[in-house]
């Protein structure tokens, strides 16, 4: 397979993880709402909360940013609230502890808190999300025993558990000993991948856990070659039946909802199979790895190359040097409104033309 594993490693860098800016904001409204849990469970003469678990993508750094064609599209942030179990209400009531008490202490939100089936969520209107489980919690033998509140009932969890197993698979699948891990890489890129073509065909992919998990699943490791072993990956993916059960930490984390969902990822995973094995020809260039990538993960980053060669191109012709034979292309009018990579694409024909026909002199001569 052509090499393109240094610019899979830019992209994953630059487009697909958080920026810096992003987790801080991320943060920042985290606390904020936290304070506000806080704040307003006392104003509402409301039990205290005990302690707060980081869940989800921000826990286990697998949070990626938004598709190119949808940056107004939702990411989020869990975080789970928790309360003794003595103190808490019944399940619903206890959420509706937690949306109320936003609710009082942010008054000009555009988007009301919500008391959804197992947390409460905060929607922003530049896409950021907030959700917070609701737990209890009880003293056994054994440490603390936690319970989340889902529907109109207290349903058994540990909510560490996932995050703890998930590293562990990172560290243990990855070729890497320390570090920068190479599967969890492969998570953010597939996560991304999910949400790219969701909003291509508006349509629903799996998402979160569920698009972890599977990732994990079907993940093949490949040391230093980041391109290829996502490449593997969607492979194993496409191989997958949509009736599949996802497991996470020995848990069944998929339901009904997710076989038309798998089903869709499925699909695309081997579309983009055959565009990258497209890549093992020999005589593959990097023209080609990145109108195939490009295809793979719908994003305007794979154009830079074919900008750069344009650019140089241009500037080799202002010398005389051998690519002056597109001079007469760089100024034709006709291709002006032309793609980066099809200017590139006939430029390049106009040079074997000139060549072959033995015009190897400046036109303006």
């Amino acid at each position: 397979m052509y090499d393109f594993s240094k610019e899979i490693s830019r992209f994953h860098s630059d487009c697909v993880r958080l920026t810096n800016s992003q987790r801080a904001d991320m943060r920042q409204k985290r606390e904020t709402n936290l304070t506000r849990i806080k704040s307003g469970l006392a104003d509402l003469d409301k039990p205290e909360v005990l302690e707060v678990i980081n869940q989800g993508g921000y826990a286990q750094r697998t949070m990626t940013q938004p598709p190119e064609a949808d940056q107004e599209s939702r990411y989020d942030i869990d975080l789970g609230v928790v309360f003794a179990e003595d103190d808490a209400a019944g399940a619903k009531t206890t959420r509706n502890w937690v949306r109320d008490a936003i609710a009082c202490k942010a008054t000009n939100m555009k988007n009301d808190p919500e008391t959804k089936m197992k947390c409460v969520r905060v929607i922003y209107a530049d896409g950021y999300q907030c959700d917070f489980p609701v737990f209890r919690r009880r003293e056994t033998d054994n440490g603390w025993q936690y319970e989340l509140s889902a529907g109109e009932a207290w349903v058994a969890s540990d909510p560490r558990a996932m995050n703890t197993w998930i590293d562990a698979q990172v560290s243990q699948k990855s070729p890497e000993t320390s570090g920068s891990f190479q599967l969890r890489r492969i998570i953010r890129m597939g996560k991304f991948y999910s949400k790219s073509h969701a909003s291509r065909l508006n349509r629903k992919f799996p998402n979160g856990l569920v698009a972890t998990a599977i990732f994990i699943d079907a993940y093949v490791p490949i040391e230093g070659r980041d391109d290829d072993a996502f490449r593997q990956t969607l492979r194993a993916i496409a191989n997958r039946s949509k009736h599949d059960a996802v497991y996470a930490n020995g848990i069944q984390v998929s339901d009904e909802k997710d076989i038309d969902r798998a089903g869709r990822l499925i699909t695309e995973a081997a579309a983009s199979v055959n565009e990258l094995d497209q890549l093992d020809a020999h005589e593959a260039t990097e023209t080609d790895a990145r109108k195939a990538w490009k295809k793979v993960f719908l994003h305007s980053a794979f154009n830079n190359g074919v900008k750069e060669a344009f650019a140089s191109l241009e500037k080799s012709s202002a010398v005389g040097g051998g690519a002056a034979l597109a001079t007469p292309f760089i100024a034709s009018e006709a291709v002006a409104a032309l793609s980066d990579a099809e200017r590139v694409e006939r430029m390049e024909a106009s040079v074997t033309a000139r060549k072959e026909s033995g015009g190897g002199k400046p036109w303006s001569s």
